[in-house]
Formats: structure tokens, sequence, C-alpha cells
């Protein structure tokens, strides 16, 4: 990981000053590559969200399917086919 460059904060304003040249471009890299793994660990928090609703949507699908016919989990068939 890239050294933090050293720069000097003022008390009263809160800005910082750098005194080498290539400092702020140094920081400025930094704080955009904190930014994207910011980004990244959102993206990852809401894929897990989405996945987790998935999970519990195809549970009730399954109970749903499960009640609406009854015989297919005592014999393991389905129940057969009425008017053939």
């Amino acid at each position: 990981m890239a050294k933090i460059p050293e720069y000097i904060k003022d008390e009263n304003t809160g800005g910082v000053t750098f005194p080498n040249a290539n400092a702020y471009a140094q920081r400025k890299k930094i704080v955009a590559q904190k930014k994207l793994q910011a980004a990244d660990a959102r993206n990852s928090k809401r894929s897990i969200n989405s996945m987790k609703n998935e999970i519990k949507d195809l549970k009730k699908l399954v109970h749903d399917l499960i009640e609406a016919n009854p015989n297919l989990t005592e014999t393991g068939t389905p129940p057969p086919a009425e008017g053939n």
C-alpha cells in the first residue's frame, strides 16, 4: 500500500497544506482508492441482501407448492391427473 504523505493541517480552518508538490497527488490517489473500497463494501452488502431476499422468496414458493399438493409429500409422486 502507498505511504500516506505528510501534510500540515491548519487548526483554525481545517485546511490541509502539502509542503511537497507530489504529496498532494499521492494523497489524492489514496482518497480515491479508499472511496472505491467503500463502494465495493456497499455493493457486496447489497448483493448479499439481494440473495437473502431471493432465498426467502424461494422458500415461500416451495412452502406454497407443498401446501397446494399435500399428496406430493406423502407418496413422493404427484397426484394423478383428473379427466384422462
